[in-house]
């Protein structure tokens, strides 16, 4: 069997439910570096983006594995099945480890269902519920969201590291579709009620990204306890962050022509 093959498996045991928390938010709503802050715990793994098809450990390697075995597996019935032993290819080998899986709203329809009716809920949002795994929905205001990412889509200036180890392209102002911006955080509203109305409070533990700092730039003691708390660990997080903020001067400086869209922040979506 060569190296990087994994062997489908059955899906998760009864109890490996609670070692599953998938991670739910936006692009560049803060998820990696909450990510990054979850896993300096020793018990957490952080299994990255599963929906990145640059992830080595993401569910599209595994598709073409099991495919090359049973290429019938490449037909949408199939990937509820797929998709559960997936995850259950995830669960870490140490008793008490706990495997978290990042899932971006733009995803959440990557995984198909045969008899799937067009405009309803994600099919993956059911598995997770009828699987009972823990999910932590990270919200973020989507007008910051959005513009956050057309900056960086623009710009090359995605993650910068706190230590600087990384070297990223000068920073530019750029313009942005006033259009593109509201029909965007209109998408992004929709898919993050969708991700809260799918799980109860005892399944899901949804957090603001507008609080989750302190005024030194740290995360919030209180939102550690939360997390803690709902993971069923101890508060044995790194608060000071990995990355450092991409923007830290005002949208006036970076995005020409704001004037034109700065009404949208209050919007009614």
């Amino acid at each position: 069997m060569k190296q990087q093959e994994r062997p489908a498996q059955d899906p998760t045991r009864d109890d490996d439910l609670g070692r599953i928390v998938f991670f739910i938010g936006g692009v560049r709503s803060g998820t990696t570096v909450f990510r990054r802050m979850l896993a300096s715990h020793q018990r957490v793994r952080d299994r990255g983006e599963i929906f990145n098809s640059n992830n080595p450990q993401g569910f599209f390697k595994f598709h073409r594995e099991q495919i090359a075995r049973d290429p019938d597996l490449i037909f949408p019935e199939h990937h509820g099945k797929v998709f559960n032993a997936y995850i259950a290819s995830l669960v870490p080998k140490d008793k008490d480890g706990i495997a978290v899986l990042d899932i971006k709203y733009e995803h959440l329809n990557l995984i198909h269902d045969a008899w799937q009716l067009p405009f309803t809920n994600p099919p993956i949002l059911r598995l997770i519920k009828r699987s009972r795994f823990k999910v932590v929905h990270l919200r973020r205001q989507h007008f910051y969201s959005v513009l956050s990412n057309l900056i960086a889509v623009q710009t090359g200036r995605y993650h910068k590291p706190a230590d600087d180890s990384t070297k990223l392209p000068d920073k530019r102002a750029v313009a942005v579709e006033r259009a593109l911006v509201l029909s965007s955080m209109k998408k992004r509203k929709r898919a993050a009620d969708v991700v809260d109305s799918a799980f109860d409070d005892h399944q899901r533990l949804s957090i603001d990204y507008e609080g989750v700092f302190d005024e030194a730039g740290d995360f919030q003691p209180a939102i550690c306890e939360r997390l803690a708390g709902f993971l069923g660990v101890d508060n044995q997080f790194e608060r000071q962050p990995a990355l450092k903020k991409m923007i830290d001067e005002p949208l006036s400086a970076v995005i020409t022509n704001y004037d034109e869209i700065r009404d949208l922040e209050t919007a009614a979506l």
